[in-house]
């Protein structure tokens, strides 16, 4: 009797052990599986120009700028046309080429980043020092409320689905976030958006200060506060009251509710390369992002 039980006693605990070894082989593979997702798409997470600088200073000093120029300074600085016309009314000569010039110069500087593990399987790419402090990479030249911030600089699971937000007060130099899970829709500073590696800042292509602002008003509103929702947009994308949200559909709701839908494949879930290809939209400044092709 006591050797039938030593022989079952040995059969669990040898069973057991085979069940312990799986579940470990299983948790490595699974841990081998993210790590090589995440590799596999680090090289996508900043762009350099592969195109020699020109000089700007002759084009940027002419009575009128054609459309070939503004496309020429866009490809040299990230600035879109509404950009460059604020930098020409702002500055007188001498100043004007030196503006242009450092937007031109930290333009092709971009691509240098670290990525860190943000949460779990969340991953964030920022510029850092040789210290690891956050350092910021470029001037935004002019921020309005309702401004949409979008970069490709977080991944999870091989997916780059980026990170968006929306200017709430661009006096305070201030957005409307839902940055990750088990956290709750913040208000962020300006200045994190110059530490990403990639940025694109999207505003109105009918810009209108009142209605902007109203958008902006009405997000700070109905959204602070909200918990991040994974899901948010099953069964119901836009329901008069939102229980929760995540960080593209902060940006999309409050555009929605004043007629604006900027999902352009108009699925359920709304990310922020949904945003950056809108037909509502129109780029205000680049940084680490292909002039030519802003997000496939």
């Amino acid at each position: 009797m006591k050797k039938q039980q030593t022989k079952s006693y040995e059969w669990i605990k040898g069973k057991g052990n085979k069940r312990i070894l799986i579940v470990i082989i299983a948790l490595l593979f699974i841990i081998m599986v993210i790590k090589f997702m995440n590799w596999i798409i680090e090289d996508e997470g900043a762009w350099k120009p592969d195109y020699p600088k020109e000089d700007l200073a002759e084009l940027v000093l002419k009575a009128h700028l054609t459309e070939e120029d503004y496309t020429t300074v866009f490809m040299q600085t990230g600035l879109g046309r509404e950009a460059v016309d604020i930098l020409l009314k702002s500055e007188k000569s001498d100043d004007l080429i030196k503006s242009f010039r450092k937007f031109q110069d930290d333009f092709f500087l971009s691509g240098d980043y670290e990525c860190r593990v943000q949460a779990i399987i969340v991953h964030d790419e920022r510029m850092r020092d040789e210290n690891g402090q956050l350092v910021k990479g470029f001037e935004i030249l002019d921020v309005r409320n309702g401004d949409i911030f979008i970069t490709k600089g977080t991944h999870s699971l091989g997916w780059r689905h980026g990170h968006a937000a929306i200017v709430t007060d661009e006096t305070k130099g201030e957005t409307l976030e839902a940055i990750c899970i088990g956290e709750k829709v913040v208000l962020q500073s300006i200045d994190k958006w110059r530490t990403y590696p990639s940025f694109i800042q999207l505003r109105l292509k009918d810009y209108n200060s009142i209605k902007t602002a109203k958008i902006a008003e009405y997000a700070k509103k109905e959204l602070l506060g909200l918990p991040y929702g994974l899901f948010t947009g099953i069964p119901e994308k836009k329901p008069d009251k939102l229980k929760s949200t995540q960080c593209s559909h902060v940006v999309w709701y409050p555009y929605e509710r004043f007629g604006y839908d900027l999902d352009s494949d108009g699925s359920w879930l709304v990310t922020p390369k949904d945003i950056a290809n809108s037909e509502h939209l129109e780029i205000v400044q680049v940084y680490g992002v292909n002039p030519e092709e802003i997000w496939k």
